[in-house]
């Protein structure tokens, strides 16, 4: 992507919000103002790395968040990492978090980093459950405003 494109794509991506409290449970393409906040933003296809989790009730929520910004400091420094999502966890302990991509195999090169290695050892006796959700963002034929999120099943 040329480098004005991208400009114009971080600062959209900062706009966007949860458009329902319950979002932690909502399909993705429901749980935000994608279309508000993209419209007029011109892109190809984005790739899009979903976080759903249920924390364990005696998680250790510093060392979470100490894994979890080191991660997100190699992601930065990897390159292609439009916006990050950090969820705040609901009364039922839920959390959606996520990262938007410029292209999967960014995404992919920092979730090789040995900080994302180490926030993955911990899963465990973080969460209760977790489950990762990975999407191509595009737009469809028929108008600039209308987004597909098409799930990319891993295998």
């Amino acid at each position: 992507m040329h480098l004005d494109h991208l400009v114009g794509l971080h600062e959209a991506c900062r706009r966007l919000s949860p458009t329902h409290p319950d979002h932690a449970t909502l399909p993705i393409q429901q749980a935000f103002n994608w279309s508000s906040c993209l419209t007029g933003i011109p892109f190809d296809r984005l790739y899009l790395v979903v976080f759903r989790s249920v924390r364990r009730a005696a998680a250790d929520l510093d060392l979470l968040r100490e894994h979890d910004n080191l991660a997100y400091a190699d992601a930065l420094e990897a390159g292609g990492l439009l916006y990050y999502f950090k969820g705040e966890m609901n009364e039922r302990r839920e959390c959606l978090s996520f990262c938007l991509w410029e292209s999967r195999e960014q995404a992919q090169r920092a979730a090789g980093s040995a900080s994302h290695a180490a926030a993955t050892r911990i899963t465990a006796q973080m969460y209760e459950s977790y489950r990762l959700e990975r999407y191509h963002m595009m737009r469809t034929a028929a108008g600039e405003e209308n987004l597909v999120f098409r799930r990319i099943e891993e295998g």
